[in-house]
């Protein structure tokens, strides 16, 4: 596991544990309070297991979620992750899956990245 995102340990400049509660895809996938609220009070989706965020070298906002995959490499939560990338997409973001982007475990996560596309 990279070291980066253990709690304790400092991080890069520009990187956050866990999504910001009032921007972002938090902000969109709204409901989240209702559907399983982390252990350490931050709001995000069941699928959005070791999340995270940055700023990019734009100093545009990242927001990723690395999750474990079932076995047969699907998302646990595929159905809620479906519904959650229409709204997200609907709402101005491009959300996609990059094994090359992982950070967390890199070859046993999912990497999920949202950007927040061009307007």
């Amino acid at each position: 596991m990279n070291e980066f995102l253990k709690p304790g340990t400092p991080l890069a400049p520009g990187f956050r544990r866990f999504w910001q509660k009032t921007s972002g895809p938090s902000t969109v996938v709204g409901d989240l309070v209702m559907r399983g609220e982390s252990k350490y009070g931050h709001q995000q989706p069941q699928w959005a297991d070791h999340a995270y965020c940055y700023k990019d070298a734009d100093g545009n906002w990242v927001w990723m979620a690395e999750p474990y995959p079932n076995r047969d490499g699907s998302l646990v939560h595929q159905a809620e992750f479906d519904a959650d990338k229409a709204k997200l997409e609907a709402a101005g973001y491009s959300v996609r899956i990059d094994q090359s982007e992982a950070r967390y475990n890199p070859g046993e996560t999912l990497p999920i990245i949202i950007t927040r596309r061009p307007r």
